[in-house]
């Protein structure tokens, strides 16, 4: 049956880039989507399964949108309208018209350019192949006719040697050498496969040389009319001789052949590829090629489908594995609300920050100093967040080599490098559906930053070694110490990647800035410690509590957490923890070796640790530091030169 007309489109895929190209398609209906069984398939990941459908009404062509995720817009000039989703009455094109499909960033564009009729003389591939030229036609896996002993006895061989290989381009190069062997006349033979645009390609071309053995050659590119008449009919087909086919596209006469046989490699119900094996200069293929062909295809068809499924277990069960292992290492982990102890107006501020960002998709960045707690802000914006129940990885930028950095978050295919024995997820997919912390993201490595912007903005990923994007669905939460905007002017930090990053910003209080939470805190770790090593601690004494509060704490809630693991170690089971567990910075251990000496000695040395623990307290800001103490400015300064402390600190004057 004739088309009713046919629509060209100039159609860009917002994952492939690029300047587009054109196309022409048979109406009434043209279907777009990502999806392989479309009309139009794109690539991009923002576009649905089944986006949408043009529909030619006479010389008018018309867009549905069957309710798309992220919808379609219609531009007209400098008009740009969305597009009502669910189906009629969508809306009309003219020619010249666009329509935006999935992300207003980075769209993937189909314009329509004419709407043309359909002309018997540049019919359907279906009609062309309809004339004498067809000489035969047989459904996979019918056998029409008697094939020699020898043959038969290495078909049956190879059939068996598939069974064994797991390798897609494995399994095809071992069919293609057995019918250059089997089919004297045939001078190539092609395996063709769909690409992640959905066109079709050669994808491995062998060519019998006179004399020797089959050697890799290079394929001509399959003909598209060809590989649409497969998808339609689903039969294997003969063409006697290309140049005869009146209306013949260029692809089909620059094919080296004359005489071809082409069969369906189908997987469930998708049309993967074709074999396509052509014959000698004066050669001609009949129906014996057709049914050997055919056989091999239908056998080679089931042999992909269990290679193809077995490569997504593994992938599943390597995403499996890797969330696994990060479960396993955080059993036992309290939920992070209830690590975040402290009452200071920094804690409570930060808490309703966290309830205002975690129920959005919004990617957040966590600042503060090395100790302040980023992850645990992090793992509380996960957890009350949608995503609670998906999975929460985190890496830590600066703690990694930059090639082995790559591969751990965009994972690896197998053989991309020395010692890839075996494919491995990334990060980024085993966070899929979840969230995932790049902590200390301001030391990730110039060469990535580019490849992290490209995840963050369409959602895709290409593993190391691979030509395939794979999709993921990840909340990113960044962490950093390091002062990002400094960083990108500096141009060691992508401007836009900032940009990306810093869409929510929160900023965790050092230690020294909520000295109120200093006390709850050592409790906390108190009792966790004393549980964990067996031993009764029931408290701190009073010159204990002290020294903790006095102490400015510049590696922040871990160092004050290793300090009271230390001291619930010194301590005999069953005390209260002293000013004599503690280590000498924070004025313990050491307290007796400062005692001894004369008087004017011990004064000098006890003088110089207030001093300096009230410099590190206020950063080395002489003017506070000195209100702190309860003297003069001037004073201080001659303290600090009496007693050799040498301040470096920032000195802001009298501010």
């Amino acid at each position: 049956m004739s088309p009713a007309g046919r629509i060209r489109l100039w159609i860009r895929d917002g994952a492939a880039g690029g300047e587009g190209a054109e196309r022409l398609l048979d109406g009434p209906i043209v279907q777009v989507g990502r999806g392989s069984g479309n009309d139009v398939v794109l690539g991009d990941p923002r576009v649905s399964t089944l986006h949408g459908r043009l529909v030619l009404e006479g010389e008018r062509v018309r867009f549905e949108d069957l309710g798309s995720t992220n919808g379609s817009a219609h531009v007209r000039g400098d008009e740009r309208r969305p597009v009502p989703r669910g189906g009629a009455p969508g809306v009309l094109l003219a020619a010249g018209d666009e329509l935006q499909l999935g992300d207003a960033d980075r769209p993937s564009c189909l314009r329509l350019l004419e709407v043309l009729p359909a002309e018997p003389a540049r019919a359907q591939a279906g009609e062309l192949l309809a004339e004498a030229t067809v000489v035969a036609r047989r459904a996979l896996g019918v056998a029409g006719g008697q094939t020699a002993a020898e043959t038969l006895h290495r078909l049956l061989k190879l059939l068996l040697e598939l069974r064994g290989e797991e390798d897609s381009l494995g399994l095809a190069r071992r069919t293609l050498e057995f019918l250059l062997q089997a089919l004297p006349q045939a001078a190539r033979a092609q395996c063709i496969l769909r690409d992640t645009s959905g066109r079709f390609a050669s994808a491995l071309c062998l060519d019998a040389r006179p004399g020797g053995g089959p050697a890799p050659g290079v394929g001509g590119a399959p003909s598209q009319a060809l590989m649409q008449q497969l998808a339609r009919a689903r039969e294997a087909l003969l063409v006697e001789d290309v140049t005869a086919l009146s209306g013949a596209s260029r692809s089909l006469l620059a094919q080296p052949s004359r005489s071809l046989v082409l069969a369906p490699l189908v997987s469930g119900e998708e049309l993967v590829g074709a074999l396509q094996v052509g014959a000698g200069p004066q050669a001609r293929f009949g129906e014996r090629e057709l049914d050997l062909v055919a056989v091999l295809a239908g056998q080679l068809s089931g042999a992909l489908s269990t290679g193809r499924l077995i490569e997504r277990l593994r992938d599943a069960e390597s995403r499996l594995e890797g969330r696994c292992a990060y479960l396993q290492a955080r059993l036992g982990q309290r939920p992070a609300g209830e690590e975040m102890i402290g009452r200071s107006p920094a804690m409570a501020a930060l808490r309703g920050q966290i309830a205002a960002v975690a129920p959005s998709r919004t990617t957040v960045l966590v600042l503060g100093e090395t100790g302040s707690g980023k992850e645990l802000v992090a793992r509380a914006i996960h957890e009350s967040s949608p995503r609670a129940a998906g999975p929460f990885a985190a890496v830590n930028c600066s703690a990694i080599a930059a090639g082995l950095l790559e591969s751990e978050l965009f994972g690896h295919v197998r053989g991309a490098f020395t010692g890839a024995h075996q494919a491995r997820q990334g990060l980024f997919e085993v966070a899929h559906g979840g969230t995932l912390l790049l902590d200390e993201v301001g030391d990730m490595p110039a060469e990535l930053q580019p490849k992290l912007l490209r995840v963050l903005e369409e959602g895709a990923l290409m593993p190391v070694g691979s030509s395939r994007a794979r999709a993921v669905d990840v909340r990113v939460v960044a962490a950093t110490h390091r002062d990002l905007e400094r960083l990108s002017a500096e141009g060691r930090f992508r401007q836009d990647l900032l940009f990306r990053l810093n869409v929510f910003s929160l900023r965790v209080a050092p230690l020294r800035e909520r000295p109120e939470d200093i006390l709850p805190l050592a409790a906390h770790f108190l009792a966790r410690f004393s549980a964990e090593h067996g031993r009764a601690h029931p408290g701190l004494t009073a010159q204990a509590a002290a020294a903790l509060q006095s102490y400015a704490w510049p590696g922040n809630i871990r160092e004050l957490r290793n300090e009271l693991e230390r001291a619930c170690l010194l301590a005999p089971d069953g005390a209260a923890l002293e000013l004599g567990h503690l280590s000498e910075r924070l004025g313990g251990g050491g307290l007796e070796r400062s005692l001894q000496g004369s008087l004017k000695e011990v004064m000098e040395r006890l003088e110089a640790m207030v001093v300096e623990a009230a410099l590190a307290r206020h950063g080395g800001n002489r003017t506070r530091c000195a209100r702190a103490l309860g003297i003069s400015r001037q004073a201080l300064v001659a303290k600090i030169a009496r007693l050799g402390l040498g301040a470096d600190g920032p000195d802001e004057g009298d501010g």
